[in-house]
């Protein structure tokens, strides 16, 4: 009696909180205007592809400047003292400004990730580039997503 209490309170408690879910269609009103990237050019290469949005129909518009900064540290060495793993670090500064509020902030989002070294170069290479990738896909995506809260909340 006591459990089914409990559970039937906590169901209400947690139904009626007013908790709403930030969609990213809410983004979907806004259009970058002007992109600028400073850093590693492949990083701003890959972040441009994905940040430009094609809304032409929007009336709100937000200018980005992102600066980006990757770091290569040497992860793991074996006995020999040769090189097993590599660990980047992409940390990316982002300043927007919505226009037409004049309103204006600044976040920063850093994302790491680790790749083996291979017994050829060009494998390591390709590892390497595909951990880039990876990172700046998520970068990109948690750009957005805090760019929507972000603006949610001004």
């Amino acid at each position: 009696m006591k459990f089914t209490t409990i559970l039937i309170i906590t169901l209400i408690s947690i139904t009626s909180c007013g908790y709403t879910v930030v969609s990213q269609k809410d983004f979907d009103k806004y259009k970058i205007e002007n992109l600028i990237i400073s850093g590693d050019k492949r990083i701003a290469y890959l972040l441009r592809n994905k940040l430009k949005s094609n809304n032409k129909n929007t009336s709100k518009i937000i200018n980005l400047d992102l600066s980006s900064n990757k770091v290569k540290n040497i992860k793991e060495k074996n006995i020999q003292n040769n090189v097993n793993k590599y660990e980047i670090i992409i940390t990316i500064i982002v300043n927007f400004e919505i226009l037409d509020s004049n309103k204006s902030g600044q976040f920063t989002i850093q994302k790491k990730g680790n790749y083996n070294v291979s017994g050829r170069h060009g494998i390591t290479l390709s590892n390497e580039k595909k951990l880039i990738n990876n990172l700046t896909e998520k970068i990109s995506e948690q750009i957005f997503e805090t760019l929507a809260l972000s603006i949610n909340d001004l």
